[in-house]
């Protein structure tokens, strides 16, 4: 009898291991995507303030305290202003919230903490939790290396790190458990936009490439900015990949409805997140998908409308009780205080009654005429191009907003590798004159029907946001936040780059790591000694940037004209400007915004008062 429990009981174990790595292939792809997904989690917890770094945040915490309490409408408002806050929305004489999809994805990560505080205090349970990712990603690195030692070390190093904060640990109030679950949520997000995109990348070049590509995007780029700050911008980032993947995926693999379908899932509840942004993912995805499809039989065609439809239900459902009408979102309602900054897609009108065929056309007429005013501020205002693209500097309507500091940088300050997209151009016209195939059946292939999405959905976010750029508040041209990870990926793609990286690696990886370490040193240092406002230190990051990226777009020009310009001068570049950016990234996170409440990780803490002693 014991025989056979013992069987039964190793049978179990055994299929749970097996499910347990299909779940973990299904998601990581392989060891790999488990490795950067821990060691992002583990690097944006760098730089983790649990508080509020931007005021659209207080409506996002106050609209989850209301969901956990049971009900969509607030009536309690515990953060900044209030129902003043900006994102809050009226209808029937009560006061909504936004971003719902972001809210209910939160709501079991809220459950748990509040779970977790009965049994440990909230601030060692956080503290736990990175010491258990940083050691799963030492074991997870060191059985990648085939190395003892690093997975020794690491895990000592995790437990010394537990300790050490642990002992200077400060109590986290149970009133900020809302905000620490949307931060939680949003770097998982932001954690797995870096998987999708290393098993894109890999699967078009090499693990190497893709792990690059990953690292880049989420240390290198303002997407580790934003990544535990709960605003949309992470998950449309996180859209637009797995739209991207599905669209590859479908055109490669032997089962192609499924990631076709996946594809418009992601879609789907992006609608729930922000309405206007899912209509720029699924407009152009609609178009390639039908012309570039393997097959468009009805049984594919049917379960991928099936699929889209069901991912539409929760945006379907909330919009219904909010607003009475399904495909009205809480964007679209009269905001309790109004704000600039918000798309207005009403047309003017109150149509609240108009019935959902109405309505359709009237969210299309809308968001049709702000595609169309993007058309004509790209005719007539060009400079709005390079203010958002290329260089900011003190704008002082922008300023103005932003207690007259110049904290906003553009595309290219923000992510000095941006930088190299200079001589893009030149490769896809090279590309096409070298081409065999004609151009239908490369936009058939897997990878050219990504790019054609990777063209257009760029295109339609720039023409969306373009007139209100530049922008208060924006930082980094968070609007644009979706056009980094497709800069990366198209960076990859031009050959000049995807060859020096790929034979000249080394030279890379050393200059990036000296950067990070060695030149993050030289400018607090030259900070230190110039003592300069918030605008100054993000104007000189953003000079710095444009130099680098500069160079590295004029490497990237002549490298696809001629072959002879040397690899070796690009690797360096390439590692100078993406460790230039992973410096911005945590120098802004440990000391320039330091109202963002205290930090996750107390020893960083004290890291952060000592620069800001310098």
């Amino acid at each position: 009898m014991s025989t056979q429990r013992v069987t039964r009981s190793s049978t179990l174990t055994a299929r749970g291991k097996a499910y347990g790595k299909l779940v973990g292939r299904a998601i990581f792809g392989d060891r790999r995507g488990l490795a950067l997904f821990l060691g992002a989690l583990c690097f944006f917890a760098l730089y983790w303030r649990i508080g509020v770094f931007i005021t659209d945040t207080n409506a996002i915490g106050t609209t989850l305290v209301n969901v956990a309490d049971g009900h969509l409408s607030i009536s309690t408002a515990p953060y900044g202003s209030g129902l003043n806050a900006p994102g809050t929305y009226v209808a029937n004489g009560k006061v909504f919230g936004r971003d719902y999809g972001i809210v209910f994805l939160a709501l079991p990560v809220l459950w748990a903490l509040r779970a977790s505080a009965t049994v440990l205090a909230p601030q060692v349970v956080v503290i736990a939790l990175w010491s258990l990712l940083l050691l799963s990603f030492a074991a997870t690195v060191g059985r990648l290396l085939d190395s003892d030692g690093l997975v020794v070390g690491g895990s000592g190093f995790a437990v010394v790190a537990f300790v050490a904060n642990v002992s200077v640990a400060t109590p986290i109030e149970q009133s900020l458990f809302p905000i620490l679950a949307l931060q939680i949520v949003t770097m998982a997000a932001s954690a797995f936009t870096a998987v999708l995109l290393y098993r894109l990348v890999a699967d078009l070049t090499s693990h190497r490439l893709g792990l690059m590509a990953g690292t880049a995007t989420v240390i290198g780029t303002p997407v580790g900015f934003w990544a535990s700050l709960p605003k949309r911008h992470s998950f449309t980032v996180l859209a637009v990949v797995i739209v991207m993947s599905g669209l590859y995926e479908s055109r490669k693999s032997s089962e192609k409805v499924v990631p076709r379908a996946l594809a418009y899932a992601a879609v789907g509840y992006m609608a729930w997140i922000h309405a206007a942004e899912a209509l720029i993912l699924v407009l152009p995805l609609v178009v390639i998908d039908a012309a570039t499809a393997p097959s468009n039989d009805r049984r594919s065609v049917g379960f991928v409308a099936f699929v889209f439809v069901v991912s539409l239900l929760p945006f379907f459902l909330t919009n219904l009780l909010i607003s009475g009408n399904p495909v009205k979102p809480p964007r679209m309602l009269p905001s309790y205080q109004p704000s600039a900054a918000d798309l207005d897609m009403s047309g003017g009108d109150n149509i609240s009654s108009v019935p959902v065929v109405g309505k359709v056309i009237t969210i299309a007429s809308a968001f049709g005429s702000l595609l169309w005013d993007g058309v004509l501020v790209t005719a007539s205002e060009p400079v709005r191009y390079y203010r958002t693209f290329v260089r900011s500097g003190y704008l002082p309507g922008v300023a103005q907003k932003d207690g007259l500091e110049a904290i906003n940088l553009t595309i290219l300050e923000s992510a000095p590798l941006v930088g190299g997209l200079l001589g893009l151009p030149i490769a896809i016209v090279a590309s096409f004159r070298s081409r065999t195939t004609g151009v239908r059946r490369y936009l058939q292939s897997p990878a050219g029907a990504t790019d054609a999405y990777v063209l257009a959905c760029s295109t339609l976010f720039v023409l969306l946001y373009i007139p209100k750029l530049p922008l208060h508040a924006q930082v980094t041209v968070r609007y644009l936040h979706p056009l980094f990870p497709l800069a990366i990926y198209a960076l990859i793609r031009i050959p000049a780059v995807h060859r020096t990286l790929d034979a000249h690696w080394k030279p890379a990886l050393w200059t990036f790591a000296g950067t990070v370490f060695i030149g993050s040193q030289l400018v607090v240092a030259y900070l230190g000694l110039t003592n300069p406002g918030l605008g100054e230190a993000l104007q000189f990051h953003a000079l710095l940037a444009i130099a680098t990226g500069g160079f590295l777009g004029s490497w990237t020009v002549a490298g696809s004209l001629s072959g002879r310009v040397p690899d070796r001068i690009g690797a360096v570049t390439l590692g100078l400007t993406s460790g230039l950016g992973t410096t911005f990234v945590l120098l802004s996170g440990v000391t320039y915004f330091d109202y963002a409440g205290a930090f996750a990780l107390p020893v960083v803490g004290l890291v952060s008062d000592l620069l800001a002693l310098v």
